[in-house]
């Protein structure tokens, strides 16, 4: 593990800051019913946010629009783009939170940092954190912002490894270059009887939902053990995935708070893997299913 500097503000620290960061609300509303998984969170957002948080729009701003996978990494000019709308150039301090898991959030930290922009941060426990904390919320669309100076991406390759990469490490499975799947457990062993059901196979299982505790809170503790167990700590460039590259996201984030920094995280994750038939999955008893 190396030294590293905490990617999380506490509500204490926001509330001390809070006209001196762009403050972004990544919340998306679950699906319900036979719908899609996850809904726009527009509504949730005009309904109640941070004071002067602005919606961070992940289905079409800080996502790729044109990829047949949802939550897609978006362009350079696309990220430059949601910069732009949401205010921040290369000076900005940024805080993100959402009102879910904290994955989200997450998401946005890890997709700005891999375009070269690290003063950004995620706020521990999101909204729910606020609001325990007893601080206001406003409602309506969000404040105006200030016309933004220039924001330039600047790529980072490793942040996010491709299809080819995963089938080589499934394959060959790596020691030093473990296959991480960030899905609960019971997701991670799949079900014989549900097709397409399982894990990339050669992965080993670090659930997001086991770094925070049942507020949303990062708890390092936990993540510190869980990644001992797995040899983590000593690994270097450990790929992660989960179904859409979220928690994924949020456990490079709980990693990176412990010191484990040289991941990359798989952005097809299984969308784009359980989409081929060609590609084997592992279900946990048994073998292969396809």
């Amino acid at each position: 593990m190396s030294a590293t500097t905490s990617a999380l503000v506490n509500v204490r620290w926001l509330r001390e800051h809070l006209d001196r960061v762009v403050l972004l609300d990544a919340s998306i509303r679950r699906g319900a019913g036979t719908g899609p998984p996850f809904a726009d969170g527009r509504p949730d957002f005009e309904r109640a946010h941070l004071p002067g948080a602005r919606f961070a729009d992940l289905f079409t701003a800080f996502s790729d629009p044109a990829s047949p996978l949802p939550f897609t990494r978006p362009s350079a000019d696309g990220i430059r783009r949601a910069a732009a709308e949401a205010g921040i150039d290369d000076d900005s301090t940024v805080v993100v939170y959402d009102r879910l898991s904290g994955a989200w959030a997450a998401r946005i930290w890890w997709v700005m940092r891999s375009y070269g922009f690290d003063r950004i941060f995620v706020l521990d426990g999101g909204l729910d954190a606020w609001q325990h904390a007893g601080l206001p919320l406003e409602s309506g669309p969000g404040r105006a912002h200030r016309a933004p100076g220039i924001f330039t991406p600047i790529d980072r390759p490793g942040f996010f490894v491709d299809l080819e990469t995963v089938k080589a490490l499934s394959s060959q499975p790596d020691t030093r270059r473990p296959l991480v799947c960030a899905l609960r457990a019971e997701e991670f062993r799949g079900d014989p009887a549900q097709p397409r059901s399982g894990h990339i196979p050669g992965s080993v299982n670090l659930p997001y939902a086991a770094t925070v505790d049942g507020e949303g809170r990062h708890r390092g503790d936990r993540t510190r053990l869980a990644a001992a167990a797995l040899g983590l700590p000593a690994a270097t460039g450990s790929v992660l995935y989960c179904g859409g590259a979220i928690n994924a996201a949020g456990l490079a984030l709980a990693l990176h708070e412990i010191g484990v920094t040289e991941v990359g995280v798989y952005d097809g994750s299984l969308s784009q893997w359980r989409a081929n038939p060609e590609l084997p999955l592992s279900v946990t008893p048994g073998g292969p299913h396809r």
